[in-house]
């Protein structure tokens, strides 16, 4: 550090200029005379007294008389004991401005509302990290790449993960399904512009405006009640509409799903050609709330709607009541999706093992 830089840093200390002068003149020369300190460090000789007894009452020097006035710098430990405090105190205020720069504006149980995406995404990123079982993200090109190294290994702790893509006009991100291989379960492209959305595990939501509008905000949820308006929000808004540009799913068993709606449209048309489809539930007993797994055969499903022989079952039908008849060797369940209370098993995860082509006789 050059000197006038360090005689900068000891005035904003609270220094005096011919106190900070004397006291870097001082450490060069080591102990001296008060006259040959005035000369040396251009303080005049009428105050070169008083800005050494100064320095002297703050700890910075020892002055002491022998035939005339001398002074002596003092050990930098004990001396700038008062510095080292004050830029402690700079730097717990610079954490608590951070702080309070990131925390929630209004905050009403599980639910905040924030002013920035940078706290909406480091939430988000929190979430992707502790995922257990599904992911569902809009995002565009720059905040995926940001994500992906977490959706990596989130996606290798065998969580499905669902990517909306909005890919704007401007940017230059080309679809490469190397992109998403061992990142992603399936990714749709989106034309049309919206949200910052990150659902986890159906209990947490990260939500920020497109940064199109004028003010933004977003919204924090670790509820699953209000997660799950979102979560249809996601499905209708972000993501059924829209084709799949990659999946990782094969065409013959075993896959599995997260989602009953995802399920009932896979096994429907086979149950109705009277295959026999085989596989695993795993969820939790709705009385009890007890994690169970199992392992029999998918033999009805049930719904609010009715199936078109054309058009298949749309997800509007599945969005009030969906169900599934699921056989072990013990008892038939009545299966519902995650959240479900009426039914038997809520379940978290549907897995088809194998698909016989004609039902077996009793």
């Amino acid at each position: 550090m050059e000197t006038d830089e360090l005689l900068t840093v000891l005035e904003d200390a609270g220094l005096s200029p011919y106190q900070a002068a004397a006291y870097a003149t001082l450490l060069e020369l080591g102990t001296t005379s008060a006259s040959e300190l005035a000369s040396a460090s251009d303080v005049p000789q009428p105050r070169i007294y008083d800005v050494l007894r100064a320095l002297d009452e703050q700890g910075y020097v020892t002055v002491y008389d022998q035939d005339r006035l001398y002074a002596r710098a003092n050990d930098p430990q004990k001396a700038l004991t008062g510095i080292k405090t004050a830029i402690q105190q700079y730097k717990s205020a610079i954490d608590e401005i951070e702080t309070r720069y990131q925390e929630p504006e209004r905050c009403d149980g599980n639910v905040s509302l924030v002013q920035r995406f940078r706290t909406v995404f480091d939430h988000a990123r929190d979430a992707v990290a502790d995922a257990r079982e599904h992911i569902q993200l809009a995002a565009t090109p720059s905040q995926f790449t940001a994500l992906q190294p977490l959706l990596r290994d989130a996606y290798d702790r065998d969580v499905h993960i669902h990517l909306s893509l909005y890919l704007p006009e401007d940017d230059t991100f080309t679809v490469d399904e190397a992109e998403f291989e061992g990142v992603c379960t399936e990714v749709r492209h989106r034309e049309l512009s919206g949200p910052f959305l990150v659902l986890v595990d159906r209990e947490r939501a990260c939500y920020a405006t497109p940064n199109r509008l004028p003010q933004e905000y977003g919204v924090l949820i670790d509820d699953y009640t209000t997660a799950y308006v979102f979560h249809w929000y996601y499905l209708t808004r972000l993501w059924e509409v829209y084709e799949p540009i990659y999946t990782d799913r094969s065409d013959n068993p075993p896959y599995s799903f997260v989602e009953i709606t995802e399920c009932i449209r896979a096994i429907e048309p086979l149950i109705e050609s009277e295959r026999r489809v085989m596989g695993q539930i795993t969820g939790e007993y709705t009385t009890t709330g007890r994690e169970c797994q199992l392992t029999g055969q998918f033999v009805a499903v049930n719904y609010t709607g009715s199936r078109s022989e054309t058009e298949g079952t749309s997800l509007l039908k599945l969005a009030a009541e969906a169900q599934i008849r699921f056989e072990t060797t013990e008892t038939v369940y009545t299966v519902g999706g995650r959240g479900a209370y009426i039914e038997d098993i809520a379940a978290k995860r549907f897995t088809i093992d194998q698909v016989e082509t004609k039902a077996s006789e009793p």
